[in-house]
């Protein structure tokens, strides 16, 4: 068991093929976030893997961002690999990824690359792949991991602002590869497509909002075309369309909502 590194993955709706990658931290510490499931679903993970994990749930979907600083937060290792559970990463790549650490001090995230061939060197980023990288726990709990605020989508370009803002650094690791099986993690149906949808308009609104960005015009004009493309998706029944863009007038309320609480 490596004593230094803590796996943590957060899981929503996630198909059994998929626990079953899980296997590839069998030599870490693994903390797990369920949504939207039961203390029982631990025992479905357990069936299914052969990794030691603390498992944590919710009930409801708190989103990404709540969910990752919660376990981030019971973290006691000096580093964490922050993953979610499409990516495929091997145990060589893991540890070059904390190896990499050793090239600066004020780093704080070190992701891999997503090249098929393993390459040498190092780049200093503005920006990385949020969806794996190797972080610094003691650096990450002092200027803050994801901002609870975001949901789903646009909590990572959120976070590679500030880290960009910060003096700390973020390190692309060429001999760490890792292969992400986008869109496969969760059970794609209506609900699912609804609430990614919903999040992503969210979260850019939210982005603007937080940034100075945010033009009144721009959310009045998205209001109306929201509605007019429902209607349009729902009479010539293309139910993608129709459900993306009620996702949108949901996402919408949902800012107004935010706003008005703040």
């Amino acid at each position: 068991m490596k004593k230094d590194i803590t796996v943590i993955i957060t899981l929503y709706k996630t198909p059994i093929e998929k626990l079953k990658a899980l296997n590839q931290y069998k030599n870490y510490k693994v903390i797990i976030f369920a949504q939207d499931e039961d203390k029982y679903y631990e025992d479905i993970i357990k069936k299914n893997t052969k990794i030691k994990f603390k498992y944590y749930f919710s009930k409801r979907n708190i989103g990404l961002s709540k969910a990752t600083n919660y376990m981030i937060s019971k973290v006691k290792t000096k580093y964490f690999l922050f993953t979610q559970p499409d990516i495929s990463i091997d145990e060589k790549s893991i540890q070059n990824l904390k190896k990499a650490f050793k090239y600066g001090d004020n780093l704080i995230f070190t992701g891999p690359s997503y090249n098929r061939k393993r390459e040498q060197g190092f780049q200093i980023k503005t920006r990385i792949n949020a969806v794996c990288m190797m972080c610094d726990t003691k650096k990450t709990k002092k200027i803050g991991f994801f901002d609870n605020d975001f949901f789903l989508f646009w909590e990572d370009v959120f976070l590679m602002r500030k880290i960009k803002m910060s003096k700390f650094k973020m390190l692309l690791t060429k001999n760490a590869i890792a292969k992400h099986s986008s869109g496969s993690s969760s059970i794609n149906n209506v609900k699912v497509l609804f609430i990614r949808n919903l999040n992503f308009k969210y979260g850019e609104y939210l982005y603007d909002f937080k940034t100075r960005r945010f033009r009144l015009i721009k959310f009045i004009r998205q209001l109306f075309q929201s509605i007019i493309f429902f209607v349009l998706g729902s009479l010539t029944l293309n139910k993608k369309f129709a459900v993306k863009h009620i996702a949108g007038f949901f996402a919408i309320i949902k800012f107004v909502n935010f706003y008005i609480k703040k």
